[in-house]
């Protein structure tokens, strides 16, 4: 049995009531702050790569993005990681490989958006024809085919609409996190844990 009005109300409220300190932490740059303990780096690098340029995992990744939600796309960040266990060489190799992986993620959003882009296009000129279309059967009388044709010019112009104003705008979003990821900047301390 779910959750009663009453019942949803106050355990909203209790929510809401805990996440009023919980704000993001910036640095004196105004960066947001993204802190990462690493113990064992083991796992830091993908065991795949092209042309012997390093990427992260997928779970440094999903720890970065993760560490970010709360954050506006707009903002900056700074990764601060803490680990005993990553010498010089590593430091500089974990750099170019969080470069790299945020590098390949924005060409290939951009390539997403383009693509979206263009079937917006086509969607909407194939609305645009089905409308012409069913007014010129309206015209000469076949009710019928020009609801039909109607029904298929709305579906084509939606789908138009849905991609350029929810999916592109997602997709430019994402973007902006990614532009914010390439320019973070990564500062390695000692984990005194």
């Amino acid at each position: 049995m779910g959750l009663s009005g009453k019942k949803f109300r106050e355990l909203k409220r209790e929510v809401e009531y805990k996440l009023q300190g919980r704000t993001v932490k910036r640095d004196e740059e105004g960066n947001v702050i993204i802190n990462m303990t690493v113990k064992n780096d083991e796992g830091f690098l993908s065991p795949f790569s092209e042309n012997n340029s390093y990427v992260i995992s997928e779970e440094v990744a999903d720890f970065i993005e993760n560490s970010t939600k709360e954050a506006l796309p707009k903002d900056r960040y700074t990764l601060y990681i803490y680990s005993n266990c990553i010498d010089e060489e590593e430091k500089e190799v974990y750099k170019k490989a969080i470069n790299e992986y945020y590098t390949k993620e924005y060409i290939a959003i951009k390539r997403e958006i383009k693509r979206s882009r263009m079937a917006v296009l086509i969607m909407g000129l194939i609305g645009v024809m089905f409308l012409a279309l069913a007014l010129a059967l309206d015209y000469n009388g076949f009710a019928i085919w020009t609801e039909v044709v109607d029904i298929a010019a709305w579906v084509f112009l939606w789908e138009a609409v849905y991609l350029e104003f929810f999916d592109i705008k997602k997709a430019k979003m994402k973007m902006r996190y990614y532009l914010s990821y390439l320019s973070m900047k990564i500062v390695y301390l000692n984990d005194e844990k």
